[in-house]
């Protein structure tokens, strides 16, 4: 059996988990420096005040669970799943893809070290190290483990900059907060005003760029919730390349439940 590919059936769900778990990351900040222009939504605060709420934002969520609908396309190939994922923020991460009768028909996980897919259709389990399956898979593109488990915790990905300007938003009512480093813009994060009595902004989009300038992909978040204290995505997108892109609808969402580390430890079926 070849330990770096999974069962033909099962090739295109787990590079579609491949794609959905992994987004880019940086290195932490050494020096942050606030230059502030206007920016709607958020005038009467600088450029360092926002990017301080944003990175603070939702930091006592420690643990989340969801269940939704996924919807990939690929070189214009459409496929619609269901999935169900488990985050221990922000470093270990479980997906279930699941068939219609709710059982799992694949599951892939991380748990800080280790990359894991199981196959329940084939019995066939998979095992790597996670930095070198990072650099052997996703189709050649720099995703990262921990970017995405942020941001289905309502967070930012970690960005290496050291400038903030605060600039316009795309409609009315938002605000872009734009990284840089030295004069390559890092990131644009864009943020509204969080819905009902929470405080403080909602993420509604992050792009991420290359020291090109190029993109490296856009994430949408249409639509957010509130679940307790917490202001996280509910309906959200993103766009990478020319074609390639996800869309995830979260159904059910849960905070802060008890979540032991063996859950994203896999083991391979026991042979019968």
């Amino acid at each position: 059996m070849n330990r770096y590919r999974l069962a033909r059936s099962c090739f295109e769900i787990t590079s579609i988990l491949i794609l959905l778990l992994l987004i880019p990351a940086g290195c932490a900040p050494f020096k942050k420096k606030s230059v502030s222009f206007p920016g709607a939504g958020f005038s009467g605060q600088n450029a360092g005040t926002l990017i301080e709420n944003l990175e603070n934002a939702n930091r006592t969520l420690v643990s989340c669970k969801g269940l939704g609908r996924m919807r990939y396309v690929h070189s214009g190939r459409l496929q619609r799943l269901r999935i169900a994922w488990i985050s221990n923020v922000s470093e270990k991460l479980r997906v279930a893809v699941l068939g219609p009768d709710g059982r799992p028909l694949l599951t892939v996980s991380m748990d800080g070290t280790w990359f894991y897919a199981l196959d329940h259709t084939t019995g066939e389990f998979h095992k790597d190290p996670l930095d070198g399956y990072r650099m052997k898979m996703a189709l050649k593109l720099p995703f990262d483990v921990q970017s995405f488990a942020l941001i289905l915790a309502g967070r930012i990905p970690v960005f290496d900059y050291d400038r903030i300007q605060i600039a316009d938003g795309r409609k009315p009512g938002e605000t872009a907060v734009i990284l840089r480093k030295w004069r390559n813009r890092v990131a644009k994060i864009y943020i509204s005003k969080a819905p009902g009595a929470v405080s403080g902004p909602a993420i509604t989009g992050i792009e991420s760029y290359r020291q090109t300038g190029e993109r490296r992909y856009r994430v949408d978040i249409k639509e957010v919730q509130r679940i307790k204290a917490y202001v996280v995505p509910r309906s959200l997108t993103v766009n990478y390349g020319t074609d390639d892109s996800f869309a995830l609808d979260i159904d059910r969402y849960w905070v802060n439940e008890p979540v032991s580390p063996s859950t994203f430890v896999l083991q391979p079926p026991e042979k019968g």
